[in-house]
């Protein structure tokens, strides 16, 4: 094997990331994650025949991951992306879609062994705006609504919804009610009702702004989970996410309007569950920085507010 193109300081620096994000939480196998990940480059580098120079892409976001950008044999820029546990349905999914005309960066080639990687094709672009917010969820919307129309009967790899998130439901709302707030007693069995669906529709399952990249004639979906599941929970996920407790139904609504199929129904249900979620995400937060989390938190409360009176409209 030739010597390493990767800087130490980069692979140290994601591990640092990763170790200091997980410290005092559940998540703390990320830690050996991060370091299968990191242990990982050199050979897949090689084995694709990529070069340098390496540009460091890993959002600072603290996760089991690499993102990096280099050239291929022939000199054109690619993207690696390399996790530190085995998670095909990504590519799978991204390769479906990609085919079907949703914007996703294309699939080169990808693997599982030892851990799952893709190598994709470079997108030019920037985040979207926070002030386009109204628009942005529409347009979403209505790409998400090609995506979930995807024949995604054959594939194989992607994990049903329900089994992907049990344990994080369960870590997030055990913080919560560690720190004193009150979470629905039977949360766990409404999340299996709900997020089960006979459908095989494909989700991308973690949408948020940051898993965007819009440039002037297209919004670019960026790294999908790969789960089967019903289409509502992408829509529940991200609305939850850019609405907050005050203005996660209204995004919810402008959703709706532009994906027609969906059930509002199951979808204000997912969207509840979301919403408990995220809750749930800023106490374990609060044990993985070691911070305080006697005080009230006030976006806490009126997240759960909001999630209980979606939960009795």
């Amino acid at each position: 094997m030739s010597s390493s193109i990767v800087p130490d300081e980069l692979r140290n620096g994601q591990i640092t990331r990763v170790d200091a994000r997980v410290a005092g939480g559940p998540y703390g196998h990320e830690s050996d994650e991060v370091r299968r990940a990191a242990d990982a480059l050199d050979a897949i580098i090689d084995h694709r025949s990529l070069y340098g120079p390496v540009r460091d892409l890993t959002p600072g976001t603290g996760k089991p991951q690499f993102l990096l950008q280099l050239a291929d044999e022939t000199g054109t820029p690619v993207v690696l992306k390399v996790y530190g546990r085995l998670r095909p349905a990504e590519a799978a999914v991204q390769a479906r879609w990609c085919a079907a005309g949703v914007p996703t960066p294309e699939i080169r080639s990808s693997g599982d062994e030892p851990v799952s990687w893709l190598l994709m094709s470079v997108l030019s672009g920037s985040p979207p705006a926070r002030e386009r917010g109204p628009l942005l969820t529409r347009r979403l919307a209505r790409t998400m609504s090609t995506a979930h129309s995807v024949d995604a009967h054959d594939l194989s790899g992607p994990v049903d919804l329900a089994s992907a998130l049990e344990k994080h439901l369960a870590a997030v709302t055990s913080a919560a009610e560690a720190h004193g707030y009150r979470v629905p007693r039977d949360i766990l069995g409404r999340a299996r009702t709900t997020m089960s669906s006979d459908l095989p529709t494909c989700l991308h399952g973690d949408l948020s702004p940051v898993n965007l990249m819009e440039s002037r004639d297209s919004l670019h979906i960026l790294d999908t989970c790969g789960y089967f599941g019903p289409a509502e929970f992408d829509a529940a996920r991200w609305c939850a996410r850019v609405g907050g407790a005050d203005g996660a139904e209204r995004e919810l609504g402008r959703w709706l309007t532009e994906e027609r199929g969906l059930d509002p129904e199951r979808a204000r249900t997912l969207l509840g569950l979301e919403l408990i979620m995220e809750a749930g995400v800023r106490e374990i937060i609060k044990d993985e920085r070691g911070d305080d989390a006697g005080p009230r938190d006030s976006v806490t409360d009126a997240l759960l507010a909001a999630a209980d009176r979606l939960d009795a409209s």
